[in-house]
Formats: C-alpha cells, sequence, structure tokens
C-alpha cells in the first residue's frame, strides 16, 4: 500500500523529469541560437560586402558585428554548458541559469541589430520558453530582465552608428513604445497562462490521488490495512500477462489454531491477533507483497528472490509471530504456518496457489514451520 505522501512524491518526480527533458531543449535551443546568428552574420558580411552596403572597412565590421557579439554569445553558452554539467547546482538553479543566458544572448543579438525592428520579438521568445515550467516567479524575472535589457539597449547603448536614436526620431520613438507595450501585454499573457496551467496541475494530482484513495479503499482489507484478496488476484493475473520470466514465489499462510482463539477469547482478541499478525507481515514486506486471502489466511508473493532467501524470511515471520503480545489479553499466544512454492510458466496463478496451498498443508501436520512444495505432495492421502 502506497502512502498518499510518498505518491504525491511520485508525481513531483514525473514533472521534475518533465521539466529536465524541456531544460535539455531548453538548453540546446539556446546553443543553435548563437550558432544558427553566427552563420548568419558571416553570410550578411559576404553579401553587405558585395553589394557595397558596407560603410566603414571589412576587418572593423568583422570584429563589431561578428566577433565581439559572437564571442559574447559563446561565453554565455560556456557558462551555461559548466553549470548544465555540473552536479554542483540544482534543476532549479539550472533552470534559471540557462532561462536568464538566453536573456543575455538575446540582449547581445538585440544590441547589435537594433536597427531592424523585428529584433525586438527576440526578447518574447526568451520568456515564452519559460512558460513550460509553470513557474511564475522564473517567468516574471525572465520578462523583467527582457524589458530592462531591451530598454537599456535602446537608450544607453549605440552599436550601429547608422542607427537613428529613439530620442532622435518620433518613429523610432514609436516603434521602441510599441514594442514595450507588446512585451509587457506578452509577459502578462504569460503569467496568466501559467496560473491556469498550475490549476490544471494541481487538478491533476488531486485527481490522480483520489483515483489512487479509491483504488486503495478497494483493493484494502478494512481489517488489517493490507491488500485483499482482490488485490491478490490483481497482483497474479499481471505475474502471468506481464512477467513471466521473472521469479515469483507464492507463500499461503494460515495462523494455527486461529478457532480456537475466537472461541475461547471472542472474535474482537480474534481480531486483534490478526492486526497484529498484520503489523509483523508489513514490517518485512520489502521483499515481499502481503495480501489478506481471508480469516486468518494470509498470502506473500515475493519477486526476484530465491527460494532459500523466501523460506528465511518466513522463518524470521514465524519466530516473531511467537513473540506476539496482546495487551489487552497477555494470555494468548499464537502461531503460523507457511507453505512456498515457485512460479514458472507452465504454471498459471490457480496452480501456483494450489501447490503453495498442499505445502501449507504439510506444514499445519506439525504446526508452527515453514514447508516448500515438493513433487507428490497433496492436501489428503
Amino acid at each position: 500500500m502506497i502512502p498518499d505522501d510518498i505518491r504525491n512524491i511520485e508525481i513531483e518526480k514525473q514533472y521534475q523529469t518533465i521539466d529536465f527533458n524541456w531544460l535539455n531543449l531548453h538548453y540546446k535551443t539556446t546553443v543553435s541560437i548563437v550558432f544558427f546568428t553566427l552563420v548568419v552574420e558571416c553570410l550578411m558580411s559576404v553579401v553587405f560586402a558585395r553589394s557595397g552596403l558596407i560603410h566603414t572597412n571589412i576587418q572593423r565590421y568583422v570584429l563589431k558585428y561578428i566577433m565581439i557579439p559572437s564571442g559574447l554569445n559563446l561565453i554565455c553558452i560556456l557558462a551555461e554548458t559548466l553549470i548544465m554539467k555540473s552536479g554542483v547546482f540544482s534543476q532549479k538553479q539550472k533552470i534559471y541559469s540557462v532561462s536568464l543566458m538566453l536573456v543575455l544572448i538575446s540582449f547581445v543579438l538585440f544590441t547589435v541589430h537594433s536597427g531592424f525592428t523585428a529584433t525586438y520579438y527576440i526578447f518574447p521568445g526568451a520568456i515564452m520558453m519559460t512558460i513550460i515550467y509553470a513557474d511564475q516567479r522564473l517567468t516574471g524575472i525572465t520578462a523583467t530582465f527582457c524589458i530592462v535589457s531591451a530598454s537599456f539597449s535602446e537608450i544607453f547603448i549605440k552599436w550601429d552608428s547608422d542607427k537613428v536614436g529613439i530620442f532622435d526620431s518620433s518613429l523610432s520613438m514609436g516603434n521602441f513604445l510599441v514594442s514595450m507595450v507588446i512585451l509587457v501585454i506578452f509577459s502578462a499573457a504569460s503569467m496568466v497562462v501559467i496560473r491556469f496551467e498550475q490549476k490544471k496541475n494541481d487538478a491533476s494530482i488531486r485527481t490522480d490521488l483520489e483515483r489512487h484513495q479509491l483504488k486503495q479503499s478497494i483493493q484494502v482489507d478494512e481489517l488489517t490495512g493490507i491488500f485483499n484478496r482482490k488485490a491478490l488476484d490483481e497482483a497474479m493475473s499481471v505475474m502471468e500477462i506481464e512477467k513471466p520470466c521473472e521469479d515469483h514465489i507464492l507463500a499461503v499462510v494460515d495462523i494455527d489454531h486461529f478457532k480456537s482463539i475466537n472461541d475461547r477469547f471472542g472474535h474482537f482478541m480474534g481480531d486483534r491477533c490478526l492486526i497484529e499478525f498484520a503489523r509483523v507481515l508489513m514490517e518485512h514486506s520489502c521483499v515481499y507483497t502481503p495480501y489478506r486471502y481471508g480469516g486468518d489466511e494470509f498470502c506473500l508473493l515475493f519477486h526476484n528472490i530465491s527460494m532459500e532467501e523466501a523460506v528465511l524470511v518466513c522463518e524470521e515471520i514465524r519466530r516473531l509471530t511467537e513473540e506476539i503480545r496482546i495487551e489487552e489479553e497477555k494470555e494468548i499466544r499464537f502461531t503460523a504456518s507457511f507453505g512456498l512454492s515457485a512460479y514458472s510458466s507452465p504454471l498459471n496463478a490457480s496452480r501456483l496457489f494450489v501447490l503453495s496451498d498442499y505445502a501449507l498443508y504439510d506444514a499445519k501436520k506439525f504446526r508452527n514451520s515453514v514447508r516448500v512444495y515438493e513433487k507428490g505432495m497433496k492436501i489428503a492421502e
């Protein structure tokens, strides 16, 4: 039985896996942008040189529009790569680093090519890449850096000497203001999308937990808190269909002289014995899954464990069962018998149970013992 808090952790891990996969794509996209723009800038320099559009010497142009911006962007990529490969930084820190590095790269590209109005739309791309993380704080910080970077570049930096400044032309000022408004609106819309995405994720988690709780209520024994017969039937069906190549061992367990405990001490004390016995089974459930088959009969389904190891586990449970004491009635003592058989491909689940029952019958002849099915065992001679 999986507690809700553990189930919640499993769901969170699935979301972290999605974030991790997107982070890798985010990083690769950033690297691709840098190398793509480097190739485009080199091609543009050739075209401009041949068409006579370069108003300065070619060496200065290459230094200003290729070497410096590409060098700065490659430094950003190098820093990103070191952070991504480092085991020091958490996944969240890597997400923030890659997101802000993309803003810095966008700032360099925008500053160098701000003569083109279309370069304003580099920044919405950096914001959009953060939406999938569904982290309003991350998107808010990224959007703020984008707006500040674009404004700082327009107001204080004039990389292209031919560019008309925003304070020198009403058209440039208009383009700047419109672009800032669009950037702000896009940022606000992204925050709204993230808010609804978070609500959808929360609803999905709640639905999954509710579905898990409903399944548990159907498959868990109310008295002992371990899985019931329905859960055992399902597990053995899965064993037949999905995992025929794995090693499985079924132990059928019966409390010795349980009827006499009910007759002498009452059904309430009998229930207490079942609860205490189930508690002992749960304490060792890391190597098997325990089920209450019905009445005082239990089943243990072992996975990928040898018969020798399974027998040792059952012997330990048998020993601990002898030590069980009921607080309200210390006079109660009881033991348990175990019958084991191993699953193999010619067998089906029903036959496996029958063979374990044969072994249990042999154990019940002696009581408080563990027996493994051997060929020729029968319930009755």
